[in-house]
C-alpha cells in the first residue's frame, strides 16, 4: 500500500471531488483517479459512489477513511521527527550557570526559544562556579557556565565575558562615593561572599594573605539573593562584577566601586558535558548564549576564535 494512493483517497473523501482533490494535490485528475483505483483494488472493494454533485464514500470507505487519515498524519509525524534534528530542533537542554551569567542569559535565552524554537525546552541550574563545575563533571548539565580569576585557558571551554570585580555596597556607605578602593582598604569593611569552596572567597582570602592581611567575613551565603537581603538588612558589603547586581545599582540602593591594587578581572567561561556529543538543541542554545553575550564582550575577546567552539 502505497502512501500517495492513500492521500488521494484522504483528499477526495475530504473535497468531495476528484476535481478539487486533484486541485489540492497539484496532480491530473486522471492520475487522482489512477491512485484511488489501485488503492481500491488493494482493499477488494469500491471506496467512493459517483453522484451529480461529486462523490460520496461506500461503506468501506466509511470504515478505513479514520485509518487512512490516521496513517497519513503518523507518516508526517515521522518526517518531522526524521528532519527534527536539523530543522526543528526539539528536546531539553540542562544549563548551569552562575550568577552573573544568570541575570544576564536566562530572560533573554528563554525568550529566543520561545519565539524561534518552540520545541527546545531550556532547564536551569544557578550556582556558583565550583558548583556548577561538580554538576559538568557528574554529567547532569549539557552546558555549564562558571567563572575563573587567572589569566589560563580553560580546556575544552570559551571565554565568553569578562568584568572587573567592584565593591557592591549600601549606595549610603562614605565609600560608595569613590569610583575606585583598594583591596586593602575592603578589609576595614564586614563581608558577605560566596560561600566555600568558591573560587571568588578563595582568591580574595589568598591576596589578603600574602598582603599580609585578613577580610572581615561575617557571612558566607550559598546563593546571590541570600548576599543581596543581607545587605539590605545590615551594613554587610560584597564583592562582585557590577552585572551580577545591575537592579539594585540602577535603582540607587547600591553602588558599585571598583576594586584596585590589585585589579581583579572575572572570566566567565562555557563549557559543555564530555559524556556524549552536543544534541542539535544545545548546540542552538550555545550559539544563542554567544549572540546575547557579545555586546558584553570587548574587542579583543569578540576578535578571538573561541576555544573548541
Amino acid at each position: 500500500m502505497e502512501l500517495r494512493h492513500l492521500k488521494a483517497f484522504v483528499e477526495v473523501a475530504t473535497q468531495g471531488s476528484y476535481v478539487r482533490a486533484a486541485n489540492t494535490l497539484g496532480i491530473a485528475q486522471s492520475a487522482l483517479s489512477r491512485q484511488v483505483s489501485a488503492l481500491e483494488r488493494e482493499v477488494g472493494g469500491r471506496l467512493f459512489h459517483r453522484n451529480g454533485r461529486g462523490v460520496a464514500l461506500t461503506e468501506i470507505g466509511e470504515r478505513v477513511l479514520p485509518q487512512g487519515r490516521a496513517l497519513i498524519a503518523d507518516a508526517v509525524a515521522f518526517a518531522q521527527a526524521a528532519r527534527s534534528p536539523k530543522d526543528r530542533p526539539s528536546g531539553e537542554v540542562t544549563l548551569g550557570l552562575v550568577p552573573v551569567a544568570s541575570r544576564m542569559l536566562v530572560a533573554g535565552l528563554t525568550a529566543q526559544l520561545r519565539d524561534h524554537y518552540p520545541g527546545i525546552r531550556l532547564r536551569v541550574l544557578e550556582g556558583y562556579s565550583g558548583q556548577v563545575e561538580e554538576w559538568l563533571a557528574a554529567h547532569r548539565v549539557d552546558i555549564a557556565i562558571y567563572n575563573r580569576y587567572r589569566r589560563v585557558r580553560v580546556a575544552n571551554a570559551e571565554a565568553i565575558l569578562r568584568a572587573d570585580t567592584h565593591l557592591i555596597i549600601r549606595s549610603s556607605h562614605p565609600i560608595a562615593q569613590g569610583r575606585e578602593v583598594p583591596l586593602r582598604e575592603i578589609a576595614k569593611i564586614p563581608l558577605a561572599l560566596p560561600v566555600r569552596p568558591n573560587s571568588l572567597t578563595n582568591l580574595l582570602t589568598g591576596l589578603a594573605a600574602a598582603r599580609h592581611f585578613e577580610l572581615d567575613i561575617r557571612l558566607e551565603a550559598s546563593s546571590t539573593p541570600l548576599i543581596s537581603e543581607t545587605m539590605r538588612a545590615s551594613d554587610l558589603a560584597t564583592l562582585s562584577p557590577v552585572q551580577v547586581f545591575s537592579r539594585e545599582i540602577a535603582s540607587g540602593e547600591f553602588s558599585a566601586v571598583r576594586i584596585v591594587r590589585p585589579s581583579i578581572e572575572q572570566i566567565t567561561w562555557m563549557s559543555f558535558g564530555s559524556h556524549r556529543p552536543l544534541s542539535a538543541a544545545a548546540q542552538i542554545v550555545a550559539r544563542l548564549i554567544r549572540k546575547l553575550t557579545a555586546p558584553h564582550r570587548g574587542p579583543a575577546m569578540r576578535a578571538k576564535r573561541p576555544i573548541n567552539g
